[in-house]
Order: structure tokens, then sequence, then C-alpha cells
């Protein structure tokens, strides 16, 4: 009897460990770790840009294209942020479905550098946001994996409830008391969805994406901001160059208080990885921002 019971739970698990993944392509390493949180367990995800990359300036190479051809759902965040993936997906052949993880978010308008309308991409910021991925990206792993569709529900639930802690954990960390706002300064114009969940106005020298050029009158202006309201939390990025937030800051007269991570996870491998994952990041940011504005 237990030399039978123990053929058919050696039968199960040769089974289970032999059902080959779903080859998942995402296109940065943020939305890759939202895919693995949902469908853990039955996908394989790869990120075109890879952890601690720049997202905007990424020039796919030859590997990409084979990975994509090779790719049996491939996920994107949309709202114009993956400007050179349209170009990877002709060269690479890839012809099954493209989901857009941004699909139901309310975008940020604005006009862009050259005065021309433009769309915010930088939506995961918003933790809210981020759940309406969670659910973009349960509904395309449940349709291309109809016999997992309870467990990946369960790990899409389980993940969007970790989400909403996370979210009134934040809201926590900023109270504005009376008619005080926060302000903080960054590199590139990254962090708005966030500000506008959690109260602070961030400012920065850098348009949405990270090419462009910050023109002398802008970085004149964030300069005298930083002076005339006493700002006391600069940041730099850690995809960004350094050199233009530090010039800043010398002329400000204010020191640089440390590293947010926007586009980009930090790199697993690091000795000092302090966003492995979305939720890292976010704690990571958050915490590092409090501690900025001296609310503790």
């Amino acid at each position: 009897m237990l030399k039978t019971l123990f053929w058919i739970l050696l039968s199960l698990t040769s089974t289970f460990a032999s059902t080959p993944k779903l080859k998942v392509i995402a296109s940065f390493s943020i939305l890759a770790d939202l895919i693995r949180q949902v469908g853990e367990g039955y996908v394989d995800v790869t990120s075109i840009v890879p952890d601690n990359a720049d997202p905007h300036v990424y020039q796919p190479k030859p590997l990409d294209a084979k990975k994509l051809k090779e790719a049996e759902l491939v996920f994107v965040n949309g709202l114009s942020f993956e400007g050179w993936f349209d170009r990877l997906i002709t060269n690479s052949g890839y012809e099954g479905e493209i989901i857009i993880a941004a699909k139901s978010v309310n975008p940020r308008i604005l006009l862009n550098s050259k005065g021309v309308s433009a769309t915010d991409p930088h939506a995961w910021h918003s933790v809210k946001n981020v759940m309406l991925y969670v659910e973009e990206i349960k509904k395309a792993l449940q349709k291309k994996l109809p016999q997992h569709t309870k467990q990946l529900e369960k790990n899409a639930a389980s993940y969007l409830d970790k989400l909403k802690k996370l979210d009134d954990w934040v809201k926590k960390q900023f109270k504005i008391s009376g008619n005080n706002r926060h302000i903080v300064i960054t590199t590139h114009d990254a962090f708005s969805y966030y500000g506008a969940d959690y109260g602070i106005e961030f400012l920065s020298p850098v348009g949405i994406s990270t090419d462009a050029e910050p023109s002398a009158a802008v970085v004149a202006g964030l300069i005298q901001t930083i002076k005339e309201k006493n700002v006391k939390a600069v940041f730099i990025e850690s995809l960004s160059n350094r050199k233009l937030v530090e010039q800043i800051a010398q002329e400000a007269r204010v020191n640089i208080d440390g590293v947010l991570y926007a586009d980009s996870l930090s790199d697993p491998q690091a000795a000092s990885s302090p966003a492995k994952t979305y939720i890292d990041m976010i704690r990571h940011n958050t915490s590092s921002i409090r501690l900025a504005l001296e609310l503790d």
C-alpha cells in the first residue's frame, strides 16, 4: 500500500515538474515582475530590457528578436513608453498577441519639451494603476492557460491584497498638514502619478523621457524654486546621469538625498539591491522620500 502511494506521488510530481511553462516576454523589468507574481508556477518570464537598464533609450539586440520569435505571449506597458518595440516586433516575426498592461489606466496628458501633447507612460508609480495592470495580466494568462484559471485567480487576488496594503502604507507616510505640500526634485518627470496619489509635487529638469535635453531656463527656474521654497528632498535616479542633479544641488546649496528607482528594478545579483521587486521599489522610494522630507 505504501509502495503504491509512493509511486503515485512520484508520478504526480514528475508530471507537474515536466509541465512546460508559458513562455512570456515583458518589455521591461517592472512589468516582468508583475507577470511573475500573477503567473507564479505557470510562466517563464523574460524581460527585453534587463534589470537596471533604461527602457527609454534601450537599443534592441538581435537576441531580443530571437526571444520574441519564441514567445507565446508578449506584454508591453503601452502609453507610448516602448518607442522601439514596434520595430523589434516586426524584425522578430512574432505574430502572437501583444497585451497592453496599462490598457485600463486613465493616463496623464501633458506638453512635451517641444510643446506637443504627450502621454506620461509612468503609470506604474501609482499602486492603484498597478492593480489595473494585474487585472489585465490575469485575464491574458487565464486566456492562454484555461486549465489554471482558478489558481491564477488566487495568485492575482493574493497579490492585489499585498498591493492594497502597500497603497495604504504609502498613504500613511505622507500626511499633509494645513496647506503644506511636499516638494521633491528628481532627474526626469517620472513620478507624477505617485505624486497625484500621495500629495507630493515632483519637479525635474528633464521631461518624461530620459533622453530629453533640459533648457538653461528650466534649470535656472528649478534652482530658484529650491531656494525660495526651501526644498529639502533632492534625488538622482538609478539610471540617470548624476551630473545634472549634482550641478543643480550645488548651485542651490542643498544635499542630494539618495537614489530613487523610476523605470527599472535593481539588479537582483548586486550586493545591495533595494528594488528587486515592484513592492520593494515602492517601499524603497517611499522610505527615501519620507526621510528626506524629515517627516519622522
